[in-house]
């Protein structure tokens, strides 16, 4: 289970994602460093697919247009 949810992660990371998808155009949109996404399969790598959901959950509700950039790496 937790393979096919990080490769899924994967699949929208390479199409789908502003950021660095194929219709990224080469502008960042996302406010943290690393990106939401690669917050989340990091996350379920280290404790599962539903730890992972939670983090991914987590910081993408902290984010808003007002936040600055910022580097938010993932720590177990």
């Amino acid at each position: 289970m937790r393979q096919i949810a990080i490769r899924l992660i994967g699949l929208y990371q390479s199409i789908l994602s502003p950021d660095t998808g194929i219709f990224s155009r080469g502008r960042k949109y996302c406010r943290f460093s690393p990106s939401c996404s690669e917050y989340a399969k990091n996350a379920m790598c280290y404790g599962g697919v539903l730890y992972g959901l939670r983090r991914g959950v987590a910081r993408i509700l902290r984010c808003h247009p007002w936040q600055k950039i910022y580097y938010d790496p993932f720590k177990p």
